[in-house]
């Protein structure tokens, strides 16, 4: 469903204000445990010098997935509801490995 080109009733907006409102507050804390996940990953890899567990970076790439997400409902860059209202969505891009 696009965007383009339709008339979308006030109602229609008023119920998408509410939900955005919800969803706005989703996007301040996800923000908050992807800023307390980096803080671990630093910390983590400077005490063990190795990169964090393969569950830690996928859990990491899934939050910032639904990040994106969260911004592109919020900004009419896509017609869908995120989470909670859908299903959660997948890695954008699956964890590679790490090298340096």
């Amino acid at each position: 469903m696009e965007f383009e080109g339709i008339e979308i009733e006030r109602k229609d907006t008023g119920i998408r204000i509410v939900i955005s409102l919800l969803y706005w507050v989703i996007l301040e804390v996800v923000k908050t445990v992807l800023a307390v996940l980096v803080i671990f990953e630093l910390i983590y890899t400077l005490i063990t010098k190795k990169p964090p567990s393969e569950g830690v970076r996928t859990f990491a790439n899934r939050a910032l997935s639904y990040h994106y997400r969260l911004l592109r409902y919020l900004t009419y860059n896509e017609p869908y509801r995120p989470f909670p209202l859908s299903e959660f969505p997948p890695e954008v891009e699956p964890s590679g490995p790490i090298t340096e």
